[in-house]
């Protein structure tokens, strides 16, 4: 059944842009800026069970992506964002992956991945769903980007094309916001 989900969800939409919550024309329009919605500083658990809080990345640009072992469009996403985050390391981007698997299946699947496709950023744990319920995470991917400030200026459900012209725009226009 969830293999199906899955499949649904990599079938139904891999080539969807991300849906913005502001069009990049208007990303540095203080106006729009001030809609943005703040988001609580949040602790993340590594794998060995330490606590990072969502609050040291302040000052990047971060994208912040719910994904799970079973998810085949996360599967797809994780690698793009690894570009991503390599081309704009420089810039302040930053790319913190969450695993929502129960039980230690996310860890064991994430520490595997990881290896296997050399991910520079993090996978963090959230068996218990606690930081996916605080973002309203209801399908996955879900991916969230977070401005300097904290607030969540981008967001995508579902599989998204990442590397699009639009997005790679919208993301540089998040990047060079002071």
């Amino acid at each position: 059944m969830i293999a199906l989900a899955s499949i649904g969800y990599f079938n139904g939409g891999i080539f969807k842009k991300p849906t913005p919550l502001l069009p990049a024309s208007q990303e540095a329009d203080p106006e729009e800026l001030s809609k943005r919605k703040t988001i609580p500083d949040i602790s993340l658990t590594e794998a060995d069970g330490k606590q990072k809080k969502l609050a040291d990345y302040r000052g990047n640009v971060v994208i912040l992506s719910f994904w799970a072992s079973w998810c085949a469009p996360c599967l797809v996403e994780l690698p793009t964002f690894a570009e991503l985050e390599k081309r704009f390391l420089d810039m302040g981007l930053r790319v913190l992956a969450v695993n929502v698997d129960e039980g230690d299946t996310g860890k064991t699947f994430a520490k595997d991945f990881w290896t296997k496709k050399a991910f520079a950023f993090p996978s963090f744990f959230d068996p218990q769903k606690t930081v996916a319920g605080q973002f309203e995470v209801d399908m996955l991917p879900s991916t969230f980007v977070i401005d300097r400030q904290g607030r969540v200026a981008f967001s995508g459900f579902g599989a998204n094309d990442w590397s699009s012209p639009q997005t790679l725009e919208i993301l540089e226009n998040i990047l060079a916001e002071k």
